[in-house]
């Protein structure tokens, strides 16, 4: 074993005097050894011992194995036993502040790492000084010497996904605990289950422990299973670790808050110069909009990483050439209200007043009753119909932006020069492309329109000619001269969300739509 450093000395000096096991183990004695009556200089030998025992053992008390002795207690030197792992199958624990671990290289065991105390695993062999632990593909050699048998984890001390994520490693990288001292390295092409990710850093369970990795060691594949209610604390999370996986071509950004508070939160994906814009959930019963969105950050992030093609498209060169931003949830106070009901929100009294009831699958506005589609300046104050006071949907307001999230969308758009911008709405399968664009823009975001139907199957909407819309997209084409498309995801459902059984059809309509928006703007 490795001799202690001073820190682990330190450490040692302020441990419990006993080490106290869950359940009971025997230890077997040399064929001389003594039983004291305690552990100091000053002990009175109990018993001078002149063959080998196993006696019944329920702690580690300073380098002793305490034991009954004739009904008081008993301390054995631990030079003097060893301890017995009489399964072949068991857990066990490490008791030392630090034992080292081997694997098996051309007949050669090879230090591989540490474990560190308290560390509990289950093993699969054993040889005479070593437990054999299997890991993926390989097989750890731990020693039996600083460890003891014990229960095996229980789940409740074991920490839990919230958003169960499983992520892979190509080479071999480090392993660091929870005080980013490295413990050990994961072989080439192993999986992990991601327990968390603090900023650069992932946490997860390795050999018994708690321990750190750096993100952008690994990989993913399908981190967003998307037929399901996606919340914002799950779409949020798949953010963060998409933007820790990958900091070389993606970009997280909080852009604002909601009524309350809370973050709302951009992503791109892709180092082009050039740009174009998706969101989703502006209206809150329309949330599955936020999976379509959030499935195509998913997607599109590991095959730019794996330099593959997806949909007909070469990822990586698509987006190096327009990059995409996405704004999965532009309503998360909205969408939390729909989804989760009045009581899981600060103004959830207010919003019932103003709805009626307690039943919100027809809400579409903010949390205080404002239509954020209503409240862009694109003709706000020729708005014709709706609501004139707080609503489920149609009120547009007290003033054009005068709700945060409308107000951060302004202030982001302006920051860049997109190119395209296509919001998601549901439902009707159809898309809207016109706000009396001059001729050669109307024939261009026209001629856009058309290819996303064919994409997609969607209807392309004729010009509507409203007085006023107060439309994000409207606002967005008389803003920028670029295309705004709003696009309307499902059959008709009426008002209510998307039912989740429409999921596979809406993905496949639109699972190509942000490669070809960013491929189509390149050429502009």
């Amino acid at each position: 074993m490795k001799r202690y450093t001073l820190l682990a000395l330190f450490l040692l000096l302020l441990l419990p005097t006993i080490v106290q096991a869950e359940d009971k183990w025997n230890i077997k004695t040399l064929d001389s050894y003594q039983v004291l009556s305690d552990t100091s200089n000053e002990s009175s030998i109990l018993l001078e011992g002149t063959t080998a025992e196993v006696y019944e053992t329920t702690g580690l008390v300073a380098g002793y194995y305490q034991i009954d002795f004739n009904g008081v207690p008993g301390f054995i030197y631990s030079n003097q036993a060893s301890v017995l792992f009489e399964q072949e199958q068991m857990s066990f624990k490490v008791v030392d502040e630090q034992i080292p671990y081997y694997v098996m290289k051309k007949g050669k065991l090879v230090q591989k790492g540490i474990l560190l105390k308290d560390a509990v695993l289950t093993r699969t062999k054993t040889s005479s000084v070593y437990h054999l632990v299997e890991v993926g593909k390989d097989v750890f050699y731990i020693p039996l010497e600083g460890t003891i048998p014990t229960l095996s984890p229980s789940n409740d001390t074991i920490k839990k996904a919230t958003y169960p994520m499983k992520l892979y490693n190509r080479v071999e990288v480090p392993v660091y605990n929870t005080q980013s001292i490295q413990i050990g390295t994961l072989a080439a092409n192993q999986s992990v289950d991601l327990i968390g990710v603090e900023k650069s850093k992932g946490i997860i369970y390795f050999l018994g422990q708690e321990a750190k990795i750096n993100m952008n060691d690994f990989v993913h594949m399908d981190l967003l299973q998307p037929k399901k209610v996606l919340k914002y604390e799950e779409m949020t999370y798949l953010l963060n670790v998409i933007a820790a996986l990958y900091p070389e071509f993606t970009k997280l950004e909080q852009i604002g808050k909601s009524v309350e508070g809370t973050p709302l939160y951009a992503m791109k994906i892709g180092n082009g110069k050039k740009e174009v814009l998706l969101d989703g959930s502006l209206h809150a019963r329309e949330h599955m909009t936020t999976n379509v969105v959030a499935e195509m950050i998913d997607t599109y992030s590991i095959h730019y990483e794996n330099k593959s093609v997806y949909g007909g498209y070469n990822v990586r060169q698509t987006l190096d050439q327009t990059a995409i931003w996405f704004i999965p949830m532009m309503n998360p106070d909205g969408v939390k209200l729909v989804q989760s009901g009045p009581t899981s929100m600060k103004n959830g009294a207010l919003a019932t007043k103003i709805n009626g009831n307690s039943n919100f699958n027809r809400w579409k506005s903010n949390i205080r009753g404002v239509d954020l589609n209503d409240n862009f300046a694109s003709g706000w104050d020729k708005i014709k119909g709706g609501h004139k006071q707080p609503a489920y949907m149609a009120y547009k307001g007290p003033s054009a932006f005068s709700e945060p999230e409308s107000k951060a969308f302004r202030d982001f758009v302006k920051k860049h020069k997109f190119k395209t911008y296509i919001s998601y709405h549901s439902s009707g399968q159809i898309m809207y492309w016109f706000n009396y664009q001059k001729t050669a823009e109307s024939k261009r975001d026209q001629a856009l329109a058309k290819t996303l139907s064919k994409l997609t199957g969607y209807k392309v909407m004729p010009p509507q000619y409203l007085p006023g819309s107060g439309a994000s997209a409207d606002w967005f084409i008389q803003e920028t001269k670029m295309p705004g498309i709003t696009l309307e995801i499902s059959p008709y459902i009426g008002e209510q969300p998307v039912p989740l059984s429409k999921w596979d059809a809406i993905w496949r309509q639109n699972h190509k739509v942000g490669l070809y928006l960013a491929q189509e703007a390149s050429k502009r």
